[in-house]
């Protein structure tokens, strides 16, 4: 039961308490009882938007990709939990505000679709055109545009509260430029739950290799790089006998893409850049950044039973030769719906125990709002955002993660709480988040040093570029954010 749920029960059991004081008291006691002032527990899920805010039935548009726009706003309810969850969400938040949400979709998912979305972007702000409150685009590519100067600070609008939990932890301070914020994700869309990084492990095998419990593991904060490379080799049969690790022998772990490499920027808590003097500074050089790389590289290049093969899916995974697969949150629904064998959730692992926490992150590719600066009312959009945040925290969210994720798809109980963890330790990184504008290098070099090694090498090759990469970057929106 979460916080929020006890919160609630504890207050409905007061009430029923003072309820019956109260009766007990009228019945044997008629002497005045002063009343005693109680201030209601503030719900960090709540929202502080004013209560009589009235918007005058007033239009609010969003524009988003419409190969996914099913992943924040559904035109009618069809049954299905999730859909209806926030199609009921929309209707509550224009009932609140007096505002009317409308959505106006483009390809821009893929290929040339994505760059036609982009420019359709820019062409519109630069036009003065106030067509859409809020634009939806890749995470990865919001700061390539932001650098236009076609958005607004989101930290200025009165109504936004980036620490509130319905946001991605770190906005206020990982991913601003010169102490403003131009992009934003949270719970307003699915977008980032449904690529959240995550292990998934084949409960049978681990049972068979007498591994023990791994949730347990993670619970007393000892789920490691080491645990995971020890396990790893525990499980890996060369069922060929041809000393090459394949689809057809037992796997200890599969890699299906080398972007899932990522998810350990998090887990180990490990930064590309670091903001130095209110600058963000490329910062590579770090004893514990070498190790961090060399313990993936072993893990990766060098573990028994470990196979990393871009270019395919989960879809193997059922199959039941497989220990742990590295995954995104909808691929237990997309691709485990069939699986036989009980499979469960893990985070990413530490790099140390020490480690307080386990951090998480998500695949580049998820959704972020920026608010274009011909937006018309920049309050009213600050608003419905505001709302619209709170309200899927409350009811989207838990539709897909609690009912969609743990009842309605994961096989047991224990991997609700590994869903828990993961949420809880979102975060973002500035060298991830904003690898496309130094065109990739930075993410490059960690990822081709995991995967060929040679981090010294690669690091001095491509270390003035990514530099000079920054400083143009910054001198641009400099110039262009006035």
């Amino acid at each position: 039961m979460n916080t929020r749920k006890i919160s609630m029960l504890l207050a409905a059991i007061l009430a029923v308490s003072v309820a019956s004081c109260g009766e007990s008291a009228a019945t044997t006691d008629t002497t005045a009882v002063p009343e005693v002032e109680t201030t209601k527990p503030v719900d960090p899920s709540d929202d502080e938007l004013p209560s009589d805010l009235d918007f005058g039935g007033e239009t609010v548009t969003f524009f988003y990709r419409a190969e996914i726009v099913d992943e924040f706003s559904v035109e009618e309810q069809n049954g299905d939990v999730v859909n209806d969850a926030l199609y009921n969400s929309h209707r509550a938040v224009e009932e609140r505000l007096n505002v009317k949400l409308e959505t106006v979709t483009m390809n821009g998912q893929n290929g040339e679709d994505r760059n036609t979305f982009m420019n359709h972007i820019t062409s519109t702000v630069m036009a003065g055109d106030d067509a859409y409150d809020w634009v939806d685009l890749m995470i990865g590519n919001s700061p390539v545009k932001m650098q236009e100067g076609i958005f607004a600070d989101l930290l200025t609008n009165p109504y936004i509260d980036v620490t509130k939990p319905y946001y991605m932890r770190g906005l206020a301070d990982l991913v601003t430029v010169d102490g403003k914020l131009y992009f934003m994700s949270g719970d307003a869309s699915l977008g980032y739950l449904q690529d959240a990084f995550c292990i998934i492990y084949n409960k049978r095998l681990a049972d068979e290799l007498g591994i023990g419990n791994l949730y347990e593991l993670v619970e007393k904060g000892q789920w490691t790089i080491d645990k995971l490379m020890e396990f790893t080799e525990l499980a890996g049969k060369d069922i060929d006998s041809n000393g090459v690790w394949s689809d057809d022998d037992q796997l200890g772990l599969r890699l299906y893409t080398d972007i899932h490499i990522s998810g350990f920027i998090a887990s180990a808590e490990m930064h590309m850049f670091t903001e130095q003097n209110g600058e963000w500074v490329f910062d590579m050089s770090s004893d514990r950044t070498a190790s961090i790389i060399e313990k993936l590289y072993k893990l990766v290049n060098e573990t028994p039973g470990a196979l990393l093969v871009n270019g395919t899916t989960p879809a193997k995974f059922p199959e039941g030769k497989t220990l742990f697969i590295t995954a995104q949150f909808d691929d237990t629904i997309t691709y485990l719906r069939d699986m036989k064998d009980p499979y469960g959730i893990l985070p990413y692992p530490k790099f140390e125990a020490s480690q307080e926490h386990y951090y998480s992150n998500a695949r580049s590719t998820h959704n972020a709002f920026s608010m274009p600066i011909t937006c018309g009312d920049p309050n009213m959009a600050g608003a419905v955002m505001e709302a619209l945040s709170s309200q899927n925290y409350k009811t989207v969210t838990p539709a897909y993660y609690e009912v969609a994720l743990k009842t309605k798809y994961t096989t047991d109980d224990e991997s609700s709480r590994m869903y828990d963890i993961i949420h809880e330790g979102f975060t973002l990184d500035y060298g991830y988040i904003f690898s496309n504008v130094v065109k990739n290098p930075a993410l490059s070099v960690f990822i081709k040093s995991v995967t060929q090694g040679n981090f010294a090498s690669k690091l001095a090759e491509y270390e003035p570029a990514i530099k000079e990469a920054q400083k143009t970057y910054m001198e641009t929106i400099r110039e262009n954010i006035k």
